[in-house]
């Protein structure tokens, strides 16, 4: 099954939801789905189903059961980012209006354009955006297939965007210099210990940004080194987190939202998944596991 084939039965409600609360239980059979409770899933069938992940116990049990699991699982794995019941239903609705045909044709053509670049990337917008992006012989890269292959977990974050990480070490497969103008952001944490440590941290860092008309980050060696919210340096609003434990505040990703439709009601004040994959341009810091991730995102910066 491709991914076209999947967005069609979701849509369609052909397909189960496994969720891993009863309140999420209830919510998607009011709304017409079939659900199977987590616990009463069998991960040994050869299914394809969507999952929506809530709880921290249930996403570290699906982690473990995408090394040895037999059905195709696509997942929105809302416990990172925020569990309010009206923050998952905006984005699965988001999910529900994409164009996913337009969605995937410019993602495919997003990685050619990328494939034909020899070393380096250029990218502005009218803002001031000033961003070089250093691209090595060998690059990781999210996905770039449409097909979904039995057994096989996927985001529905990476169905979204065309992708580049920094995952083997800085700097591994790209480096950034410049300015960056953006208009939102979200951000991620994997387990309950970072959230615990930076969720007030993370709170004020989105109102914050929320609050504020101009908004942009300077970019020295692939790491931030000035945060700038309507002419204040806020930098220090990162520098409280604990990116000293992974990578400080270099650049894990640099991302290409292929998503059009959700400009039409995007909600930058809702910390979903989604928004990353609005059409534009979006660079991450962060691994989630010992500090959290966060994604700064622009819609002025294409790169087709």
């Amino acid at each position: 099954m491709n991914a076209l084939c999947f967005h069609h039965s979701l849509v369609n409600k052909k397909i189960p939801i496994l969720v891993d609360s009863n309140d999420l239980n209830y919510y998607f059979q009011e709304q017409g789905y079939q659900t199977i409770l987590f616990d009463d899933y069998d991960f040994a069938s050869q299914q394809l189903a969507f999952a929506v992940i809530s709880d921290y116990r249930y996403h570290d049990r699906l982690i473990q059961l995408s090394h040895n699991s037999k059905s195709t699982i696509i997942h929105l794995l809302a416990v990172r980012y925020d569990i309010n019941p009206q923050i998952i239903a905006y984005s699965f609705e988001q999910l529900l209006s994409c164009d996913l045909t337009q969605v995937l044709e410019l993602r495919a053509n997003t990685y050619e354009q990328i494939a034909e670049v020899e070393d380096e990337l250029y990218l502005s917008d009218h803002r001031g955006t000033k961003l070089k992006c250093l691209l090595s012989e060998s690059l990781e890269v999210i996905n770039t297939e449409d097909e979904l292959e039995p057994g096989s977990f996927y985001s529905i974050s990476e169905m979204l965007e065309s992708g580049i990480v920094n995952i083997q070490s800085d700097k591994s497969s790209f480096s950034l210099d410049g300015t960056f103008f953006f208009d939102g952001i979200i951000y991620a944490c994997a387990n309950p210990q970072v959230r615990e440590r930076h969720q007030d941290t993370l709170t004020y860092l989105l109102e914050k940004v929320n609050s504020s008309q101009e908004k942009y980050i300077h970019i020295e060696d692939n790491t931030i080194t000035h945060l700038i919210l309507d002419g204040r340096d806020e930098t220090s609003i990162l520098l409280e987190m604990d990116y000293g434990l992974e990578r400080n505040l270099s650049f894990t990703e640099i991302g290409f939202g292929c998503n059009k439709n959700i400009e039409k009601n995007l909600n930058w004040q809702i910390n979903s998944i989604m928004n990353q994959g609005v059409y534009g341009t979006h660079i991450g810091i962060g691994m989630a596991q010992k500090s959290p991730y966060i994604d700064f995102i622009s819609q002025s910066i294409k790169i087709i």
